[in-house]
């Protein structure tokens, strides 16, 4: 287990907010007030000063520090940011998982020593004050992922002194814990892995197939797992979930996200659809994935209602360590229907919500980035086909009837939360940056490039030539996997099974057509597909319909 320590932030200490983001997504440390940080250590900030305590975890980003032309003090870049400091000559981020405000009243029940830095959990020994200082963060962190972190130190078995009268007799203190409980955390046997590691990649996902295999159902198992705040457990179905039927008659991107009319004495008013609510919930909750299930997107023609979604979705970019979208209604457009609509808030939910409302006002409405986004799509003869336009910007994940028998024999499903919930804060990891992984692990990355180097050379000059988006997602995915396979010491065919859902998730679910455009890929992809069974099968089924129909396609 990482180590983990407590930073008090004392009163003078003038560093700690010159080196806090604006957004407060992250923070730096110099070296020498955090001494001997790794990559991985568990930070957590109380400022008494600000009333705020944030759950951080310390990053492999380190800037060098250069003096100010008057001397006086020290400055370093980040993001085309200048942060400062009175003195350090290099500073780690420290990325901030969760923030929680401090409530009136609260203090340290026990002195903490001199040094504002204490170990709360060091694999080298045991701090004799580890218990009470977990007790105190836990009154601040009381859900979410922080809490969830110090359970884990809570549990820990360990020999520490007790005087018993006036004799030092050492006993083994084990305390109640959440750590008790079966933990669930990704892995490759994980039942939902592939899907988990497609939000990972990229947080749209379609799941496909035939009517009656459970992709509904499965979105819905995925909020279940991730609803990390006890607050969202309290309703019928989990609180970060949402489903939206799509309707046939869905012909512009009102649906989704809402339009205005013109009422009484030329005033604006803004409808909201569930959609739009369920997002600014999202934003209520960051520490929680949002899953938003579109049911049968392809009943209605998707890039009619889905456009605007879709380009909101491409604008996704990190500023200051920080991602973001565009707003899909912009900062002038909210001040114009919280003006004249008094309906405008309450519609949103967000009466009483000051800090999001002002966030609303200055910055618009835009995607958190803990929304998920699952559709679901029914491969039949009453959907419409899928644009490459859509398939360039998703992972698909294709879904197969069960098998009879084991419907008949399976325990039946039960709708229940987990008792943790490191899946969610799995997912709420930043997302993972391909060029320090590939820096990281070049060989591993040599291997990926040359086997895609392959794949897009089949793929030129032809109907179904490959993006930039494909590389990065292919990269992402891959790299994901790699960490797991070091974590669990996988063997070498790990990344052949990873390329081969690739190529059916992010190539073959583009190839369709007629015998002239698809036979030529086709056969190059069958002499490419050796190494991947999965893929090599699917070529062959499609390959076989081009025969029989002279047609094909991948569902």
């Amino acid at each position: 287990m990482k180590r983990a320590r407590i930073y008090d932030v004392r009163e003078g200490d003038i560093d700690y907010h010159k080196q806090l983001s604006p957004d407060k997504a992250f923070l730096f440390r110099s070296e020498e007030s955090l001494p001997d940080s790794m990559e991985g250590d568990i930070v957590f900030i109380v400022d008494q000063t600000e009333k705020q305590a944030f759950y951080t975890i310390a990053t492999d980003i380190l800037c060098k520090s250069t003096h100010k032309a008057d001397k006086q003090g020290v400055t370093f870049k980040y993001n085309n940011k200048t942060y400062s400091s009175t003195s350090g000559t290099r500073f780690r981020k420290y990325d901030i998982l969760q923030t929680v405000e401090i409530s009136a009243g609260w203090v340290w029940c026990h002195s903490l020593p001199d040094n504002p830095v204490v170990d709360l959990w060091n694999e080298q020994g045991d701090n004799p004050d580890r218990l009470k200082n977990v007790n105190e963060l836990q009154k601040l962190f009381t859900t979410g992922p922080a809490f969830e972190q110090l359970d884990r130190y809570n549990i820990q078995v360990d020999i520490v002194d007790i005087p018993v009268n006036q004799s030092n007799i050492k006993m083994t203190m084990v305390t109640s814990s959440t750590h008790m409980k079966k933990k669930e955390t990704i892995s490759y046997e994980h039942p939902y892995r592939k899907l988990l590691m497609a939000i990972r990649t990229k947080p749209f996902v379609l799941l496909s197939g035939v009517s009656g295999t459970g992709k509904s159902w499965l979105a819905r198992k995925i909020a279940y797992m991730t609803c990390a705040d006890e607050a969202l457990r309290k309703g019928e179905q989990p609180g970060n979930f949402e489903i939206v039927r799509v309707r046939p008659d869905w012909h512009d991107p009102d649906e989704l996200l809402g339009y205005q009319t013109i009422i009484q004495g030329g005033r604006v008013r803004y409808h909201c659809t569930d959609v739009l609510r369920f997002i600014v919930k999202a934003w209520q909750y960051p520490h929680v994935p949002f899953i938003l299930c579109l049911d049968e997107m392809n009943l209605a023609q998707i890039e009619h209602y889905f456009s605007d979604f879709l380009s909101v979705l491409e604008t996704v970019r990190s500023d200051n360590g920080r991602i973001i979208y565009d707003a899909f209604i912009s900062h002038s457009r909210v001040k114009q229907y919280s003006r004249e609509d008094e309906t405008f808030w309450m519609q949103l939910g967000l009466e009483g919500n000051d800090p999001l409302m002002q966030h609303f006002l200055m910055h618009g409405i835009s995607i958190p980035v803990n929304l998920v986004v699952i559709g679901t799509v029914n491969i039949d003869a009453t959907t419409r086909t899928l644009s490459a336009r859509l398939l360039d910007r998703t992972m698909i994940i294709e879904m197969k009837r069960r098998d009879l028998w084991h419907d008949l024999t399976a325990a039946q499903e039960k709708w229940e939360y987990p008792e943790t919930y490191e899946i969610a804060a799995w997912l709420r990891q930043p997302p993972l940056d391909r060029h320090v992984a590939y820096s990281r692990y070049p060989d591993i990355g040599m291997t990926i490039m040359q086997r895609l180097e392959k794949l897009l050379h089949v793929l030129d000059n032809s109907p179904f030539e490959l993006s930039e988006r494909f590389v990065h997602s292919t990269l992402v995915y891959c790299f994901l996997h790699n960490e797991l396979a070091i974590k669990e010491q996988q063997k070498d065919d790990w990344l052949n099974s990873c390329l081969d859902e690739i190529i059916c998730m992010k190539i073959l679910v583009r190839i369709s057509g007629d015998s002239n455009s698809c036979r030529p890929v086709l056969e190059k992809l069958m002499g490419e597909t050796a190494y991947y069974p999965v893929s090599r099968r699917k070529v062959t089924h499609m390959l076989a319909l081009l025969e029989n129909n002279g047609y094909t396609s991948y569902w």
